[in-house]
């Protein structure tokens, strides 16, 4: 059995993973403290993301130590920070998140952005869509689905944060 694929993201109530620039700005009046990320994260393995989530990370501060991830890119030349663990790799999405998936001993991450997400649901390669809907709209930015992804989509999980967000959790896996 192929190890568990998972997109987990943060959207705003209305669908937005960033703002039209790329900002994630509105994520920072709830501290990653107030969810059971470090939960989530003791279970990852390996990240998979695109180029822009990727140079974002790097920007921010590399976080995942030497965890093996893989960005999707034809670019060429980018950094990599001191001590990671990065492969960069063409293939098409589908394809990469299972090759990855197969040679990661735990779950994979499917980390972004929307269209690495969206490509990989169409293409059946992710198992669990797990998104945190916080509670605000931001009118306009990039939105989680970029194309349409029309199921199967079965809600297994459901978690109400005091702050007002909510994690949703569906089971997405027909591969």
């Amino acid at each position: 059995m192929d190890n568990d694929v998972v997109a987990s993201l943060a959207v705003t109530l209305d669908g937005y993973v960033c703002r039209p620039d790329g900002s994630v700005d509105y994520l920072e009046r709830y501290p990653i403290e107030e969810f059971d990320f470090g939960a989530f994260l003791d279970g990852i393995g390996a990240l998979i993301m695109g180029s822009t989530s990727y140079l974002q990370a790097v920007e921010w501060g590399w976080m995942w130590g030497d965890r093996p991830t893989m960005v999707l890119t034809s670019r060429t030349g980018l950094l990599v920070p001191d001590d990671a663990d990065i492969r960069f790799s063409n293939t098409p999405t589908p394809e990469a998140i299972r090759a990855f998936s197969a040679a990661t001993p735990k779950r994979l991450w499917v980390f972004g952005g929307g269209k690495v997400i969206t490509d990989g649901l169409c293409g059946g390669a992710i198992d669990t869509l797990d998104i945190t809907v916080m509670p605000l709209a931001i009118g306009d930015g990039i939105p989680l689905f970029g194309s349409p992804y029309e199921g199967p989509m079965r809600l297994i999980e459901s978690v109400p944060y005091v702050n007002g967000a909510i994690r949703l959790v569906y089971d997405v896996g027909s591969n």
